[in-house]
């Protein structure tokens, strides 16, 4: 094969061109570096200058294709090619972004690094009572036990319960009282915290502000997502005041709230699991479509009425919910 790519060279160099008589006839030292054929038969040399120039086209192919072959081959085996150091370059530079990435969302907890995210729910202010929703009177009561930290819990506040809000409470139909329990923390904090800034919300007429804030700020449970610090700058920006915040946040009165609520939902009611959602007192635990609550506070409506009817006893006006 190397022998090949000299003979190439030396057709292309001057002397090489200068072994070639006007007749066609090669000089001896031009015969004796000529290509040797392919196969094993012995071909008749071109003699016209026509054949010379194919016979030339057709080494200098062969010659491309054997250098081609030798370079494939150096880099399959060397792997010192520029595709191959180029793409290790671009595969080390892949894993030092990935780590620089699992060491900052374990330092600020998934999502809590990034941008707060607004809910857009507003409640009109005549539904509002402290932290429930709807007329003290209203024949169907829906008290709902949740964690912040909660996803679920979060996907009732934010996706449920407007539906609700629109169809029933303005209708003076539901009532729906919230409860903030400690039930996700563990060992830590990070449902204690946002439950004493729900507590101090209320304090501040802020609670549906706050409580949609927070749901929609979430970051994964005991991650880091609920840490002091970031509990109240999304109180901030659901238009809480800092200061008033924090001394509420300190006080015992905030604290005590948590864990008699707390307490009451774990031990009297044996809750274990969040949301757990009581209807007029009949206990549902988890998510439902509002489409779901529909066909039951539905049916709690028909209840009432039938009971409301001549012959029936008195439609009571709130509910036995614990």
């Amino acid at each position: 094969m190397r022998h090949s790519i000299i003979w190439v060279q030396r057709r292309r160099s001057p002397a090489s061109r200068a072994g070639l008589r006007d007749n066609g006839a090669r000089t001896p030292s031009a015969a004796r570096n000529r290509r040797p054929p392919l196969s094993g038969n012995k071909s008749t040399p071109p003699t016209t200058r026509k054949e010379r120039r194919a016979a030339e086209r057709q080494n200098r192919f062969e010659a491309d294709r054997d250098s081609r072959k030798s370079k494939s081959g150096s880099d399959a085996s060397g792997g010192s090619s520029w595709i191959n150091t180029r793409t290790m370059t671009i595969a080390g530079i892949a894993i030092g972004v990935l780590i620089v990435a699992v060491v900052a969302i374990g330092q600020l907890g998934g999502k809590a690094g990034g941008k707060l995210q607004d809910p857009q729910i507003d409640y009109p202010a005549n539904l509002i009572d402290g932290a429930a929703l709807g007329p003290a009177s209203a024949p169907v009561v829906m008290e709902v036990y949740s964690d912040f930290q909660c996803p679920i819990c979060a996907r009732h506040s934010l996706d449920t319960e407007p539906s609700l809000v629109a169809k029933y409470v303005a209708a003076g139909q539901l009532r729906i009282v919230h409860h903030d329990i400690d039930l996700l923390g563990g060992s830590g904090d990070e449902s204690k915290i946002p439950a004493l800034g729900g507590y101090c919300a209320l304090q501040q007429d802020k609670y549906w502000d706050y409580a949609h804030w927070i749901y929609n700020n979430q970051a994964g449970e005991n991650v880091g997502g609920f840490k002091r610090e970031r509990v109240v700058k999304i109180a901030v920006a659901a238009g809480l005041d800092e200061a008033a915040l924090n001394t509420c946040m300190d006080s015992q009165a905030a604290a005590d709230a948590v864990k008699t609520i707390t307490a009451k939902a774990t031990t009297e009611l044996g809750i274990n699991s969040t949301p757990t959602i009581y209807l007029n007192g009949t206990q549902s635990v988890g998510l439902k479509s509002p489409t779901q609550w529909a066909a039951l506070i539905d049916a709690e409506l028909a209840k009432l009425n039938a009971s409301a009817a001549p012959g029936g006893s008195p439609a009571a006006s709130a509910s036995t919910t614990p």
